[in-house]
């Protein structure tokens, strides 16, 4: 599933594309991708409207239109989206066709259809897309050890679990919360009510790396992008724990191990990251 640094990916690079572009049509082959309005609705509010910005909150994407409306869209398990020229061939999957007015078009692709868009008209109050019900980005400057604590401190369930809330820090999903807990050398089974302050300071520090390391490693250009089809600039090696099972740490010599947290899957070290 896209995570932070995927989707600011996508803001980076498919943003700059369409940014001044207007929307003279959209087509739709998938109702239930529509999550607010009604799919005429959406397609008549979006029509003639031009791009003016880009922004990304958590693992939302937003294009900010020239009425003051908003596109939001949230990319599921399998969401891809790509700006092609005319004429380019069609993906399978492609279920939502923005044409602009250049002759180009922005696809929005998703083979598992988990991912969803809304439009939100200027002046409305977005309750739809639970966008409004995130807590911190990673670089606030009000995520410190003490937000952390104060939000999660008290809680029986284990710091992987935790990571994964929304509601506390918008944007770590599965794979970034296991390489923030990989350079904090915190076991992902420790519960919250059993880490120590020196521990969430150690958390709260490494959260903003590893989400500023992984924007870094997926840097791409929009050729790149298109080539690989919006979903090609991930590399896994350049993960340091995340689906290392069975192999070696580099930093003790000890194996990775696979533990199921949550219905997750986490991948961590038993001698970097100790069970205390």
């Amino acid at each position: 599933m896209p995570e932070l640094p995927e989707i600011e990916t996508v803001r980076r690079v498919v943003g700059p594309q369409v940014i001044r572009s207007t929307i003279v049509s959209v087509s739709c082959n998938r109702e239930k991708l529509i999550g607010h309005p009604t799919v005429p609705e959406y397609i008549e509010s979006v029509k003639g409207r031009t791009i003016v910005s880009a922004d990304r909150r958590g693992k939302g994407l937003i294009f900010n239109l020239d009425d003051g409306s908003r596109l939001i869209i949230r990319f599921g398990m399998t969401g891809q989206l790509i700006v092609v020229p005319e004429g380019y061939p069609e993906e399978k999957h492609t279920h939502l066709v923005f044409d602009l007015a250049d002759g180009r078009h922005m696809w929005y692709i998703d083979q598992r259809m988990f991912g969803k868009t809304w439009f939100i008209p200027a002046g409305e109050e977005d309750v739809y897309s639970g966008l409004q019900k995130l807590g911190l980005e990673p670089f606030d400057e009000k995520l410190d050890w003490r937000y952390l604590k104060g939000s999660l401190g008290n809680h029986s369930i284990s710091i992987k679990e935790a990571l994964l809330d929304q509601s506390v820090v918008a944007g770590i999903g599965n794979i970034w919360s296991d390489e923030i807990l990989y350079r904090a050398k915190i076991c992902p089974e420790v519960p919250c009510n059993k880490i120590s302050d020196r521990r969430w300071k150690l958390i709260a520090e490494q959260i903003p790396e590893v989400m500023e390391f992984g924007i870094e490693k997926n840097a791409i250009t929009p050729e790149e992008y298109l080539r690989g089809k919006g979903r090609e600039y991930y590399d896994i090696d350049y993960l340091e724990a995340y689906g290392h099972e069975g192999e070696t740490c580099t930093r003790c010599g000890k194996v990775f191990v696979r533990s199921v947290l949550g219905g997750r899957s986490s991948y961590w070290c038993p001698g970097c990251q100790k069970r205390r």
